[in-house]
């Protein structure tokens, strides 16, 4: 047992330890959100990711993303695996630079247990919610994550296997995302996680 486990026994019982090492989590764009989601959820405890992004790394993210300047230009699933790994080296993380469609995303949901979306399209949005209920998998979602000063707006929905983190209102087309409500929503998204891992059989 490494090190990281054994701190984490401070944290968690035994079940909820065996199933956060066990638990197969997909994080869909590796953004604000997701950059941010993936960090928590390995301090949290989680073993198995699969990070999803095509974009690289650019020195305007880094208001809000979890990445460094000096990984300016890399891509963005490389960079966040680095950072992964130096938080916990005994973790499983696999880094796909590509983007997803309805050509690819069947075959990477099926492989997972929960589905974490974290992409600024809209459509692509749609299609992660679609692409999820259809295999029967859990998903957590993110709705309105732009602007300063209103973090008091950020709500949780829940329905059958999926819940939504936002204000649902502010749209990154109206307002700039900045790092604390960013955050705010991402640390939420991560709790949603650790809430339906405990639910797993």
């Amino acid at each position: 047992m490494s090190l990281f486990d054994l701190m984490l026994k401070n944290y968690f019982d035994e079940k909820m330890l065996e199933k956060l090492s066990k638990v197969k989590i997909l994080i869909i764009g590796c953004g604000g959100l997701g950059s941010n989601i993936a960090v928590m959820l390995v301090r949290s405890g989680v073993k198995n990711l699969t990070i999803v992004d095509f974009d690289k790394v650019d020195v305007s993210n880094l208001n809000r993303q979890n990445y460094f300047f000096y990984q300016t230009g890399q891509e963005k699933v490389s960079a966040l695996k680095d950072i992964l790994e130096k938080i916990n080296p005994y973790i499983t993380v696999k880094a796909l630079n590509m983007k997803i469609d309805e050509s690819n995303i069947d075959d990477l949901i099926e492989q997972h247990d929960i589905v974490v979306e974290a992409v600024d399209n809209e459509q692509t949005k749609m299609l992660i919610f679609k692409k999820a209920h259809d295999h029967g998998k859990k998903v957590v979602l993110a709705s309105g994550v732009a602007g300063f000063g209103d973090c008091e707006n950020i709500k949780i929905k829940r329905g059958k296997n999926f819940s939504v983190v936002g204000d649902f209102v502010t749209s990154i087309k109206e307002k700039k995302p900045l790092a604390p409500k960013v955050m705010a929503v991402a640390a939420m998204q991560a709790d949603e996680v650790l809430r339906m891992v405990s639910e797993l059989e």
